[in-house]
């Protein structure tokens, strides 16, 4: 089955939950009284605007504040007026950002579906509406949290038949990267259901201005945040320009950086920092000192291969002149470290060596070991599994390098590997054999 059709299949399920979780709240569930009515038009139209503020956070992801008046109504009116709420809202935002209809229906399904969930458990749980009792914390957690499950669930499947992610490691990976925004907006949709059944419409929209100004603060972080991203890429692009034998490298390395450092049990900020690490760790080559070297087509001296030995403490010194990046010194500075202390430049061994600096160098010298070189071919996935066997212990990390070379996740390394050569290729030019072997397997 094609991508396309996939993706239209799983579109065209959630579309008819959503309908099936409409038509039973409809026929089986209470009657919505008509301040409840009134309740899902005045949220409905705020769950409009919210989501046509809508704004992309990466090729796959959206940020916006629209289930927040989704979930107040809920609370308000856990029947299926929350539900009509949900779908029309979403519907209106979807329609005003001129989304695909494709996209248009998946997302108002979606919400729909999720709504139902959490309204069916918050009854369920025994919670009632806040018109007539209290919000009790038990009905209300467990309704957020069937709320979530569905709607990243629903998500991630889409996610996973575009590009080929495991759908429930993509959940369980949403889940915990939201945990902490998800679970302080609870409170807010607390205070929006609760102002609108004592307060009514009128002081309740007064408290959404400030909530669509966060949202904007929100996105204002995101676009600063992409462009010192993008600034990072073309410092890095302008770098390896020097040198076309590694154009790519530093992309490439991150990327290993990360599947490594996932291997080895390291995820959230620390890994993320790494990654960073890992695409800054060679910028310090920009320094003029290097420019003759990168460019030489033959073997370094002894002379030059001296000077090239310094670039980790030339890239440290750099990225230190930067407060954001403070914390990426020392992973960046003991990039060529050995675990047996022969390496450089201060000759750290074992566990002295930073964390970070572990991961990077065995991320950095598997892709030298597998791009092609002006004086050698690429190695194979089984020779660079084998010399980072050999290395264990010796250059690297064994705890690291063991995790690493499990079959199932050897398996996953070496599907990275051809990506990453796809995305960043290798920039080849016609040449004499060119650096020693030393230097280029840890470029």
């Amino acid at each position: 089955m094609s991508q396309d059709r996939r993706i239209r299949r799983i579109v065209e399920t959630v579309a008819a939950g959503a309908i099936i979780a409409l038509a039973a709240f409809l026929a089986l569930g209470d009657t919505p009284g008509i301040e409840q009515w009134k309740a899902s038009l005045f949220f409905t139209a705020f769950g409009a605007l919210a989501s046509a503020l809508t704004y992309r956070t990466s090729s796959s992801t959206s940020g916006n504040v629209g289930f927040l008046p989704f979930m107040s109504v809920a609370l308000v009116a856990p029947n299926a007026a929350a539900l009509v709420s949900a779908g029309l809202g979403m519907l209106v935002g979807e329609l005003v950002i001129r989304r695909a209809p494709l996209k248009l229906v998946f997302n108002a399904a979606q919400q729909v579906l999720s709504v139902a969930a959490a309204v069916f458990v918050y009854t369920l749980a025994g919670g009632e509406s806040v018109l007539s009792a209290q919000v009790r914390a038990v009905p209300f957690v467990l309704m957020m949290a069937a709320y979530f499950s569905v709607n990243k669930l629903a998500v991630s499947t889409v996610i996973s038949a575009v590009s080929g992610v495991n759908t429930w490691g993509h959940w369980l990976k949403s889940i915990r990267g939201s945990f902490v925004y998800d679970a302080l907006s609870m409170p807010l949709i607390v205070v929006f259901a609760i102002a609108y059944a004592r307060l009514g419409w009128t002081w309740t929209g007064l408290l959404v201005l400030p909530t669509l100004g966060i949202r904007q603060l929100y996105r204002t972080v995101f676009e600063l945040e992409k462009v010192t991203e993008d600034l990072l890429q073309l410092m890095v692009a302008s770098i390896e320009a020097r040198d076309p034998y590694t154009s790519g490298h530093s992309q490439r390395v991150a990327r290993y950086a990360h599947a490594v450092a996932t291997s080895a049990g390291i995820t959230g900020k620390m890994r993320d920092r790494i990654v960073v690490a890992a695409l800054l760790h060679d910028v310090g080559k920009i320094f003029e000192e290097f420019a003759p070297i990168l460019r030489k087509p033959g073997k370094l001296t002894d002379v030059e291969f001296v000077v090239m030995k310094s670039h980790p403490i030339k890239s440290a010194e750099l990225i230190s002149k930067v407060t954001h990046f403070q914390d990426l010194v020392s992973a960046v500075r003991g990039h060529h470290e050995s675990w047996d202390g022969s390496g450089y430049p201060d000759q750290l061994s074992a566990e002295s060596i930073p964390l970070g600096a572990r991961v990077i160098a065995l991320a950095d010298t598997i892709d030298a070991m597998s791009t092609s070189r002006p004086y050698r071919a690429a190695m194979s996935p089984e020779i660079v599994r084998e010399e980072i066997r050999a290395q264990s212990g010796v250059q690297f990390d064994p705890q690291i390098c063991a995790a690493l070379l499990k079959p199932e996740v050897w398996a996953a390394m070496e599907r990275e590997i051809v990506v990453a050569n796809r995305d960043y290729p290798l920039i080849q030019q016609s040449g004499e054999a060119g650096r020693t072997a030393e230097y280029s397997l840890t470029a």
